[in-house]
Order: C-alpha cells, then structure tokens, then sequence
C-alpha cells in the first residue's frame, strides 16, 4: 500500500500584532490544514510563530486559533512534527503533550518513501556570521533559558514583540518580500547520508537539483505561501493557489538563490 503524502512549511512568523496580512495569514493555513488532513505528516520546518516561549505554567496567548487548527488536525490522523527556528526553537510541552505534535528542536533526518531526507529551519547551517551564532548557542543555553522564566512573562513577550517587530522580513511597510542576496553555504553540507535537504529560514522558495541531491527551501508563509509535498517518492514546491515551480538543474548548490515563487497572486 502506497504511503500517504508528506508536507512541508515554514515561516509562519504569526504574531500576537492584529492586521489583515495576520488574519489572512491564519486564514489560509487553516484552508491549508483542511486540505492536507489524513496525509501522513506534516513538517513545520521552524519559525512558525513569531516568538514562542513556554513557562512552566504560562504558555503564550493569542495563538489559540493556530494551535486548534493544529489540534484538529493531527486528530484527524496527520503526525505532526515541529522544528525550532531562530524566533521559536523554544518549543515546550503544551505543544508536544496538548496539541500533539512532535518537537525536534535542531531539525531531525528522516526516510519516507524511499527518499532520505535532512530537514533543517537553516539558521544555523545557511549563516557564516559568528556573532549571530555566537548568540544563538548563548540563548539556547538551558541556564540561560531557567534565568529568562524567573522574569515575569509580560515583560519576556514584550522584549520579544519589541526585536521581532523590527525585522526585515516583517515589516508592514515591505511592499516587496526581501531575497537572499548572499551565496549560500550548502556545498559543505551535501553528504552520502540523505538525498533531500529541506530548508526554511531565507524566506525564499526554490527547488534545485544539484548531482545527487534536491534541495528545496520552503519560501514561507507571509508572501509566498508555499509549501512542499513528497508524493510517491516525488518532491514538489508548490503554493496555496494552486501554483507548482518545478525542480531546476544547477551546477552550484551555493549560488545566489532566486525567489521561484510568484508572489504577486
């Protein structure tokens, strides 16, 4: 019997801040999720919300309708597994225990289909800045993460709005959704131990066949609203319109990418 499909998204970045492009957002991966319900799993390749962080007792407000959507459908027969991005790698038991999902916070391999699949949200693997990592291993220290729940969470959610809210990638103000404009770092990484590599992170959605491998990046879910589909032993890049962007063949996986995702519908 034939396995069902896997999907793949990303960089949802849903936040607490009201506006049509958040409710519209929220929208369409509600569609989304009832569309997929019964397929086999679904990978959110991080950064789903725009900042997660769970206490002990306290688990962020103003996501109920993302995680009942979630929720329904994981009851629906679809696994769920969820990866931790640079806004929301601080994944905590609500998800896992009440909605259902699994965690992989540092991205995970997998094998469906006879494929061998690396997925990764790519912060860590895509950047050469030594600060930005520097920081990352210093805030996911688990001293540094006990010290940041003795704040009070008001104060922990308003620090978090206040950095988010000043990224790029997130603007209101964008007309325009921002592409990588640096070569990737991808070639180092391409070994004999899976034959996909799934990516989120850049905002950007391509689908590249170099030699042995494909290498897909999601794009995301703010303007392209794009995902991923493993049917039958086939990787597909896709959006919710019903748009497809086939696979290109590339001589070097660490070219300049370019958005195949046509934004403008």
């Amino acid at each position: 019997m034939p396995e069902s499909p896997i999907f793949f998204l990303s960089d949802a970045h849903f936040s607490v801040r009201d506006s049509e492009r958040e409710r519209e957002k929220r929208r369409r991966l509600q569609a989304f999720l009832e569309s997929i319900e019964g397929a086999e799993r679904l990978y959110i390749v991080g950064d789903l919300f725009d900042f997660w962080f769970e206490y002990r007792r306290v688990v962020p407000r103003g996501f109920m309708d993302v995680c009942y959507a979630l929720r329904k459908t994981r009851l629906a027969g679809t696994h769920i597994t969820m990866i931790g991005g640079n806004h929301d790698y601080w994944l905590g038991g609500h998800l896992r225990d009440e909605i259902g999902v699994d965690l992989a916070p540092d991205g995970l391999d997998a094998t469906h289909q006879g494929r061998r699949l690396r997925i990764d949200h790519g912060d860590e693997t895509l950047s050469g800045d030594r600060a930005y990592l520097a920081l990352k291993k210093l805030i996911r220290n688990r001293f540094f993460v006990g010290a940041a729940r003795l704040l009070h969470p008001d104060f922990t959610f308003w620090a978090a709005d206040q950095l988010s809210h000043g990224s790029r990638w997130l603007d209101e103000r964008d007309s325009v959704r921002p592409v990588a404009r640096r070569p990737l770092r991808l070639r180092r990484l391409l070994t004999g131990d899976f034959d996909i590599l799934i990516l989120g992170h850049l905002h950007v959605g391509f689908h590249n066949r170099y030699r042995d491998w494909e290498i897909l990046c999601l794009g995301d879910w703010i303007h392209c609203f794009s995902y991923a589909r493993l049917d039958g032993g086939v990787l597909s890049l896709h959006d919710d319109r019903g748009g497809e962007y086939p696979p290109e063949e590339v001589d070097d996986p660490d070219r300049i990418p370019r958005n195949r995702i046509d934004v403008k519908n």
